[in-house]
């Protein structure tokens, strides 16, 4: 095929959802003349290998979504002056060290996604004739800093990715100008530190997530976020949970696993959390007791998960949970079964699996195994229970300590 577009020219309107060229050789670079030539047929194009140093959106290009999932020696991206109607520009493993001054000559931009590219740092600014942008993806790279802008912009940006780079110290000051944010990724890095010097507002922000860093403490005084539903810090190193979380009085789910809480998991931080939904504080091997220091109650709290601790006690006076309905205290180390049914009258069913449980106690516990609502997993034979193990009926056998 010398020329394809011949061919293409030659297909009826509507004929096709989409045309497939599995490989294509041109004596140029497969981009400038060719988007604008290939935009009279498509209004999105897929490019699955770009070989070239050079990536160039003329104008006159009017595609609306333009895809590249794999161009190592792709260094640089040139965007021209122009009408253009491209709305999602995605690139994925390509070899760009910045994002490109001259994005801003794509103003219909909604979606904009660096991923798995060589960004080490970038500024808000260089979107600011970017004024529909909605989603920027730049996970994946390596991102050490974020500039903040030299001027005052308002960017319309809902979802920020920048999972998976190498920030250490972020000061959340250089996303002020990001007034419609909903959601930011953070997700392993190597944050040590999230602070900001002036307080930032976020009306829209539903999710936090800053999981898998480096992360002691966070202190989001600074953050006005009264809508924020989603908190998740899971994978770090937090000994304790974070103090001023009423500030968030729509948040509905708390996810602290994987941290270092020491001694004990004290719930008292979370008292004044109205909307709180569900709770995570699984895989924290050091932690022995579940309490709470002062007076708790979470009105519309449905499920506790503490799994994979060290929990041989939980001490359920002062912590009033009116609806909860599940609590997840599985691969712990307790000798004796909580009263959860008495402490929370609501509860439907409440997790022991894998606990080192004396068959005597069990034994006093048989209505509560038989009706459902504690759960040891499932039946197992006497073979498979080398300590121990207790017949509750002609059915159900159960591991334990004899």
């Amino acid at each position: 095929m010398t020329d394809g577009f011949d061919t293409l020219r030659n297909i009826p309107p509507n004929t096709y959802f989409s045309v497939r060229v599995n490989m294509l050789s041109m004596p140029n670079n497969p981009s400038g003349t060719f988007l604008t030539r290939v935009s009279e047929f498509v209004n999105k194009l897929e490019l699955s290998v770009f070989r070239d140093a050079t990536f160039l959106i003329p104008p006159g290009v009017f595609l609306s979504s333009i895809q590249v999932l794999t161009a190592l020696p792709m260094k640089q991206l040139i965007i021209g002056v122009g009408d253009n109607n491209v709305t999602e520009l995605l690139f994925y493993t390509c070899g760009l060290e910045q994002v490109s001054p001259t994005i801003g000559n794509l103003p219909l931009l909604e979606e904009l996604t660096l991923s798995g590219c060589a960004v080490r740092n970038f500024s808000l600014g260089t979107f600011a004739r970017n004024r529909r942008l909605r989603i920027l993806d730049l996970s994946f790279n390596q991102i050490e800093s974020i500039v903040p802008p030299t001027r005052d912009i308002s960017l319309a940006i809902e979802y920020l990715y920048l999972n998976s780079n190498q920030l250490e110290k972020l000061d959340m000051s250089a996303f002020a100008s990001l007034a419609s944010l909903s959601m930011i990724d953070l997700r392993s890095n190597n944050l040590a530190r999230v602070v900001a010097d002036r307080t930032i507002t976020w009306s829209g922000m539903e999710m936090l997530d800053v999981s898998y860093n480096r992360l002691r403490t966070i202190d989001l005084q600074w953050l006005v976020a009264p809508n924020l539903k989603r908190l998740i810090l899971s994978k770090n190193l937090f000994e304790r949970i974070p103090d001023r979380l009423r500030r968030f009085p729509n948040l509905q789910l708390l996810v602290m696993s994987e941290n270092n809480f020491t001694g004990g998991i004290d719930l008292a931080p979370l008292n004044g959390l109205p909307e709180l939904n569900s709770v995570d504080f699984s895989n924290n091997p050091t932690a022995r007791f579940l309490r709470s220091s002062r007076p708790l109650r979470l009105p519309v709290l449905d499920s506790l998960y503490v799994e994979y601790c060290s929990l041989s006690r939980f001490n359920t006076s002062s912590i009033d949970l009116p609806v909860v309905s599940f609590v997840s205290l599985s691969h712990n180390k307790f000798s004796t079964v909580p009263p959860l049914a008495q402490a929370f009258p609501s509860i439907v069913s409440f997790s022991l699996i894998n606990n080192p449980l004396p068959c005597s106690a069990l034994r006093l516990r048989s209505e509560l195994i038989l009706s459902g609502k504690l759960i040891l997993g499932p039946p197992q034979t006497a073979s498979a229970c080398p300590d121990g193990s207790i017949q509750i009926n002609s059915q159900y056998l159960f591991c334990c300590k004899a």
